[in-house]
Parts: structure tokens; C-alpha cells; sequence
């Protein structure tokens, strides 16, 4: 494990080295060491430089691709799916959205249909090709955005 560093050395480190001589040498409170504080003094000072967190940054444009996520409004576990949205991203940024609808009434059958027809709507939009959702997210029916919705009765 590293030796903690030495607050009065780090100090020491701010001061020129004459003001430095004169504060620790045997003037003052004697720890100056010729032999080891000129380079403890470098160490402090180049120390600080490169662990203040002022680390330059770069930006690089990601690459830009078409993905299709899928929004399930349903409560967790094995419960029936209440609504569904979608949206087409290109790179970082939401391009396509597919108002969410609500599935009341739906069969699996149907709603695999119905998903796969937004993706072929993706597709033909933008003249791209997309074979299935990049990544699907639950989200809690609370959240429905659909209105008139049953989970959300109007006030």
C-alpha cells in the first residue's frame, strides 16, 4: 500500500524553493533534506496536476445506426400485457415513435403481428432493414400514456 501523502509536503511544494529552504531549512523548523526534497517537491507539484481530475476530453461522434426498441406497459411477472409503443432511434437520438395502444383484448397471436407490422412501417419509412427489436423495456401500466386509460380514470 502507497505511503498517504504529506500534507505539509504538499504545502512545501507551492512555495518556490528559496521560501522553501528558508521555512524548513535550519533557519526554520529543520526538515528540509537536500538530498530527497527536490524531487518529493517535483512529485507533489506534478502530483497535483495530473490527479485534480482536469483530464482533457475528446468528444467522437458515435456511429449512427437504426434501432427499434419496444415499450410493454405491464406490471412485472407473468401478468397481461396492458399496452405497447415503440420508437425507431438513429445513433443516440429517438427519430420514430409508434403512439403506444392499449391490448385489451388482444391475443399473443395478434400483438406478435401487430409488432412485427411496426417494424416492416420502420422499415418501409425509412428504407431501411430491421428484423427485430434492439431491446424491449417494461414499463408499469401507472406510467400508460394512453387516454381515456382504466389505470388512469379521469378526474
Amino acid at each position: 500500500m502507497p505511503k498517504p501523502l504529506d500534507p505539509k509536503c504538499q504545502l512545501c511544494a507551492k512555495l518556490p524553493t528559496s521560501k522553501a529552504k528558508v521555512l524548513h531549512g535550519p533557519e526554520g523548523d529543520g526538515c528540509w533534506n537536500p538530498k530527497v526534497c527536490h524531487n518529493r517537491r517535483s512529485f507533489y507539484r506534478n502530483r497535483t496536476l495530473d490527479d485534480s481530475g482536469q483530464i482533457e476530453a475528446i468528444a467522437v461522434e458515435p456511429p449512427a445506426n437504426y434501432f427499434a426498441v419496444l415499450y410493454l406497459y405491464k406490471e412485472p411477472g407473468d401478468k397481461p400485457l396492458h399496452a405497447l409503443g415503440a420508437e425507431l432511434w438513429l445513433g443516440q437520438k429517438p427519430i420514430c415513435r409508434l403512439e403506444p395502444i392499449h391490448c385489451f383484448g388482444l391475443t399473443a397471436g395478434k400483438i406478435r403481428a401487430y409488432t412485427d407490422k411496426v417494424l416492416q412501417a420502420f422499415a418501409k419509412e425509412y428504407n431501411i432493414s430491421l428484423y427485430q427489436y434492439k431491446d424491449m423495456f417494461e414499463v408499469s401500466p401507472t406510467h400508460c400514456p394512453v387516454r381515456p386509460c382504466p389505470k388512469q380514470p379521469q378526474v
